[in-house]
């Protein structure tokens, strides 16, 4: 439980929370029939990974069945005259019908969309300027965009979210086998031998713990081996913060399943509680798959006392943008006083007494 189902957890994360839209499936009524139409299309279907083009028509009821039946996820219309609209130089609307049941889904195909057909539209305004002005090169136009996009250039999702999934299995699994350790003994009756022994609860709360943030931590760097080689995730940063200040995040997750079972006294109790409290809340409030700037103030709120929050903040600027100690000072801060504040908090409530 403390080794194997960690790293099953991980893998079941990582190959199921894929962000991307690839192969997407695609049909196109074509209503001009030209070799410009055809030019149009053929950057579609040459789009790596983005776009399977299964059909090309000349009418729409051809294809509104496959979209009905999902076989279908987007429909490009070109209208008649598009060719001849655009050598005259008049404007061109073009239709992209798009399956919405999946609302991130349907933005990722209406972005794909609107930069492939965005790339066409360039190519024709440089074979414009050049026919008309004498020039094609963008640097000579009045107002050129260029977009650059850093730390995640080519945006793959895996860069975003596989760091995220180390830090939600962490936050799950080891409160979890801590809860039960000490559960299991105050349920069996056990826990008596502690409390008749000269032994303190500081220390036998950190013997408790000692075990099972070593094991913790020995999955951790195997799921930063992994997801560094196997899901080629960056590691732009310092590799040994990330370590350092993970072991004080390990032992303040372990800590959280402690404090649990100091409050209950069943494991069926422990197991429960801890699971409500901990995967449920790092999916939603921690930052993993929504930013916090697009969360209401009641969810923030939520979001400042997980410390999972701060992991993945942590995890993501040391990997991706390579951040410096300097950079992420006061996640590591928070991440420390929350793992001290935890197992003061449980030494304080743990009685060592019967009844």
């Amino acid at each position: 439980m403390t080794i194997l189902a960690p790293i099953i957890l991980y893998f079941l994360f990582a190959y199921g929370f894929p962000l991307d839209a690839k192969n997407i499936p695609m049909g196109v009524v074509d209503f001009d029939k030209s070799s410009l139409s055809r030019s149009l299309i053929d950057n579609f279907q040459s789009a790596t990974n983005l776009f399977n083009v299964k059909q090309v028509v000349g009418n729409y009821p051809a294809l509104d069945k496959s979209m009905d039946l999902g076989k279908t996820h987007i429909i490009l219309v070109i209208p008649p005259h598009f060719s001849k609209n655009i050598k005259k130089g008049e404007p061109v609307t073009l239709q992209a019908l798009i399956d919405g049941i999946y609302p991130n889904r349907a933005n990722l195909i209406s972005s794909y969309a609107e930069s492939i057909i965005g790339s066409f539209r360039d190519e024709i305004l440089e074979e414009f300027f050049l026919k008309h002005y004498g020039f094609s090169d963008q640097t000579d136009y009045a107002i050129a965009l260029k977009v650059s996009a850093w730390y995640n250039s080519s945006f793959r999702s895996e860069d975003f979210i596989i760091p995220g999934i180390v830090v939600i299995v962490m936050m799950f699994f080891p409160p979890l086998v801590g809860a039960i350790s000490l559960a299991k003994e105050k349920e069996t009756g056990s826990i008596l031998n502690m409390y008749c022994s000269s032994i303190t609860k500081s220390e036998y709360l950190l013997g408790k713990m000692l075990p099972y943030i070593f094991i913790s931590f020995i999955n951790f760097f195997i799921f930063l081996l992994i997801t560094i080689f196997l899901f080629k995730v960056p590691m732009r940063g310092d590799p040994f913060t990330l370590m350092i200040v993970s072991i004080f995040y390990v032992a303040s997750t372990i800590a959280i399943g402690l404090l649990i079972a100091v409050l209950v006294n069943t494991q069926i109790a422990a197991i429960l509680i801890t699971s409500i409290i901990t995967l449920v809340p790092a999916f939603l409030y921690s930052g993993f798959m929504v930013p916090l700037t697009n969360v209401g103030e009641g969810a923030r709120f939520m979001s400042y006392i997980l410390p999972c929050t701060y992991e993945i903040s942590l995890i993501r600027k040391i990997m991706v943008k390579g951040a410096s100690f300097a950079h992420v000072k006061n996640d590591v801060i928070v991440i420390v006083v929350f793992c001290v504040g935890i197992y003061f908090l449980c030494i304080k409530l743990f009685k060592k007494r019967l009844g």
